[in-house]
């Protein structure tokens, strides 16, 4: 049995990525990191929470939004496209990272 200590559901734009600009806001491969951010959400994953990372963005950029993460150095166990249940949720609309 794997201990966890719940499950955080981590919005990618702009809570771990923000778009290079407004012109090429679906070039997400473009996105600049928020380095803070994903270093934090790393050690909630080395804390024993499992994460996953969900985004609004359409399902055909999943192959590139998986290799962006990746590539950042994100530690994760799902890429969810839409939304999902989860004990907490770390939007830019909802909690942030430092009220866990």
């Amino acid at each position: 049995m794997i201990y966890n200590k719940g499950v955080v559901s981590v919005d990618i734009d702009g809570c771990v990525a923000l778009p290079l600009d407004a012109k090429d806001r679906h070039k997400y491969w473009l996105s600049v990191p928020i380095k803070e951010a994903i270093e934090k959400i790393n050690k909630l994953y080395e804390n024993k929470y499992v994460i996953i990372y969900h985004t609004g963005r359409d399902a055909s950029y999943y192959a590139e939004t998986f290799a962006w993460l990746i590539k950042q150095g994100c530690k994760f166990h799902a890429l969810r496209m839409g939304k999902l249940s989860a004990d907490y949720f770390i939007d830019d609309r909802n909690k942030t990272i430092d009220e866990l």
